[in-house]
């Protein structure tokens, strides 16, 4: 019989019952949903958000869900503008891609909307973040090179995983679970790789998490209404899968592994391509104890198919370029910044700046690594002014499966995003009604919990900005 991912998927999702859910998946998952919020609430405070928030809620008026640091908007706008605020920095979650930001956005606006519990909203957190971990997996060892099909492979499957979420919430039959998904990856972005990878600017923070969440909650209510979907889009000779890898496997989509039983969260505020170069030199540093003005050149290898993405031939030009760029970041990690955080970014024009970067700058040369297969692998060498060699390998940056952050890093970075937007106190508050998911009759204490209160600071210097 012919393989077929989509109802493969949909046989997953409807034997997915809380028994058979480990404790530690249902943990992992209220923990994507405080981290993913965490950056929906650093991200509200910008200026782009505001303006986002205002073209969007022109586009699709409303009250209907609540808008992370602001007030309320209509389903779509809602879940469009807080996926926009929680990619602005870049420091949401690695799970195959980019899997909370889209399922987050999704699962809160349409589980506000139907006024369901905290159980369904976790339940729906966990389906869409393990369906997007299934089509990811089954082509992500065998994508093509950036420059071949001028794709991102984040795109898709979060809108899948996103429609698989609403179909949760909106208590689907499997049948029109299935066509939720087809037509959610039928209606998915494209995710252009010049707007991530090259000059994206403004554009850039909805490709990853708005756009999947919008295609994942119109496909689930199309599919509610009896609209079908193309069953063959992710496995036909002219899919998804023959568009973006050489080959691909049927094998995640029978697993019994639980994606969320090995997160990946962000530490840096940047491209995850670039953390374990990152992360490599910044331990390099430390043992070694050079100086930076002894350094005479650098060799970074990574994996080929991240050697479009990250590695640039100018300085950056945006905020946005330079949480992409490579030798960038590499620079501050040779410095002794501990983190990237979101000002390494937006001091850009600042920090290029600096004679002692550009110097470390223009000695950083970026090759593809023999051998290297994974973005969390990398290679670097530092060779001095003296002669002397310096040579380290990272399998495993900070944040990473195999050394991921535990719940207190997760706390930590929680408030230092958190608290500066909502202060101490309703920080702390997110953090029970997050960790306490479960035992909430109905969502909108969450969601309205994260609304800007009327008449605040921060409130008032919304309305004159």
């Amino acid at each position: 019989m012919k393989h077929s991912p989509i109802r493969d998927l949909s046989n997953f999702l409807a034997t997915l019952h809380p028994s058979v859910v480990p404790e530690e998946v249902k943990t992992q998952a209220r923990l994507c949903l405080l981290d993913t919020i965490g950056c929906m609430v650093s991200g509200a405070a910008t200026d782009a958000a505001r303006r986002i928030a205002t073209a969007e809620l022109n586009a699709n008026p409303g009250k209907q869900c609540s808008i992370v640091g602001g007030k309320r908007g209509g389903l779509l706008s809602a879940a469009r503008i807080n996926a926009y605020q929680g990619d602005i920095y870049e420091l949401n979650d690695l799970i195959a891609g980019h899997a909370s930001i889209g399922n987050v956005a999704a699962a809160l606006a349409m589980g506000q909307a139907r006024n369901v519990s905290g159980e369904t909203l976790e339940m729906a957190l966990i389906a869409g973040i393990e369906t997007t971990a299934r089509v990811y997996g089954a082509f992500y060892p065998y994508q093509k090179n950036l420059e071949e099909v001028g794709m991102v492979s984040v795109g898709l499957p979060s809108a899948v995983g996103s429609a698989a979420a609403c179909a949760r919430i909106l208590d689907l039959s499997p049948s029109q679970t299935s066509d939720a998904l087809a037509i959610a990856a039928a209606w998915a972005n494209w995710c252009p790789a010049e707007v991530i990878f090259g000059d994206g600017r403004g554009a850039k923070p909805m490709l990853f998490g708005g756009l999947p969440a919008n295609a994942g909650i119109s496909a689930a209510l199309a599919a509610e209404q009896g609209i079908s979907g193309p069953p063959d889009i992710l496995s036909s000779a002219m899919g998804f899968f023959a568009t973006m890898a050489t080959q691909w496997t049927i094998d995640p989509f029978h697993s019994s592994t639980w994606a969320l039983a090995h997160p990946r969260r962000k530490l840096h505020a940047c491209c995850g391509y670039i953390h374990s170069a990152y992360d490599a030199a910044l331990d390099l540093r430390k043992s070694e104890g050079f100086a930076i003005e002894e350094i005479a050149s650098v060799l970074v290898e990574v994996p080929a198919y991240t050697v479009p993405a990250i590695r640039k031939d100018r300085l950056p030009g945006t905020a946005n370029e330079a949480r992409f760029h490579l030798q960038y970041m590499l620079a501050h990690a040779l410095t002794g910044l501990e983190a990237v955080t979101p000002a390494t970014s937006e001091a850009f024009e600042a920090e290029c700046a600096r004679p002692e970067l550009l110097a470390l700058l223009d000695r950083i040369r970026v090759e593809p690594g023999t051998g290297l297969r994974h973005y969390h692998q990398s290679r670097l060498s530092v060779t001095l002014a003296d002669g002397r060699e310096f040579s380290v390998s990272n399998n495993a940056p900070r944040g990473s499966d195999r050394n991921p952050l535990g719940d207190e890093a997760i706390l930590a970075k929680f408030r230092s995003l958190c608290a500066p937007v909502m202060g101490e106190g309703r920080t702390e508050r997110l953090i029970r009604l997050c960790l306490g998911l479960a035992d909430l009759p109905r969502i909108d204490t969450l969601c309205t919990a994260l609304e800007q209160p009327r008449g605040t600071g921060s409130d008032r210097k919304r309305t004159t900005d």
